[in-house]
C-alpha cells in the first residue's frame, strides 16, 4: 500500500481540490501519494463569524469496478478515505492547528447520513450545536472553553 504524506498546504495544491478562487484565507494540510494530492483540510477565517473546519477530498481517478452493487461505486470513493489512519494523524495535525491558531471557537459540518463523520468530528473534540439545521447536515463546534472544561455550545451569530 502506498504511503501517505502529509504536508502543509502550498498554492499549488489548490487546483486539485478547489475549482473556484478562494473565498478567504486557510491554514490547512495537504495529503498526497506519490506526489499526488489526495486530499486537502484545515481551517478557513471568513472576515466575519467563527472559523470553519474543512476537509476536501480529490474524487477517485480510477476506472469503473464491475460488479459492485452499493450505492456508490469503489470509483466513486475519493482515494484518501482508502487510508483512515492517515486521514485521522491529519485530522490531528488540524486540530493542533487550530489550538495554535487562537480562535476561540471553529464549526464543522458533516453529512447527516455519515456515522463516521459525527463519530470521526467527535472524536476530535467537536460537539453537536444544537437547534441549528442545515439541509443534510450536521453542524459541530469546537469551544477554546470547552476543552479547558468549561462547555460553551452557542454559535455565535454574525455580525
Amino acid at each position: 500500500m502506498p504511503k501517505v504524506t502529509l504536508r502543509p498546504t502550498i498554492l499549488a495544491d489548490l487546483p486539485h481540490v478547489i475549482g473556484e478562487p478562494l473565498p478567504y484565507r486557510i491554514r490547512a494540510i495537504t495529503a498526497l501519494i506519490d506526489d499526488r494530492v489526495i486530499g486537502m483540510g484545515g481551517i478557513a477565517f471568513p472576515p466575519y463569524g467563527p472559523a470553519i473546519a474543512f476537509v476536501q477530498l480529490v474524487p477517485s481517478s480510477r476506472g469503473t469496478a464491475a460488479g459492485c452493487v452499493s450505492e456508490h461505486t469503489a470509483t466513486s470513493i475519493p482515494e484518501a478515505k482508502r487510508y483512515p489512519v492517515a486521514f485521522h494523524r491529519a485530522g490531528l495535525m488540524a486540530m493542533e492547528m487550530i489550538r495554535t491558531s487562537g480562535v476561540t471557537q471553529v464549526v464543522a459540518t458533516a453529512d447527516a447520513r455519515s456515522d463516521v463523520a459525527v463519530r470521526w468530528l467527535k472524536r476530535l473534540g467537536f460537539r453537536p450545536a444544537e437547534g441549528h439545521r442545515i439541509a443534510g447536515k450536521l453542524l459541530f463546534v469546537w469551544n477554546r472553553e470547552a476543552e479547558s472544561g468549561v462547555r460553551c455550545q452557542e454559535v455565535r451569530p454574525l455580525s
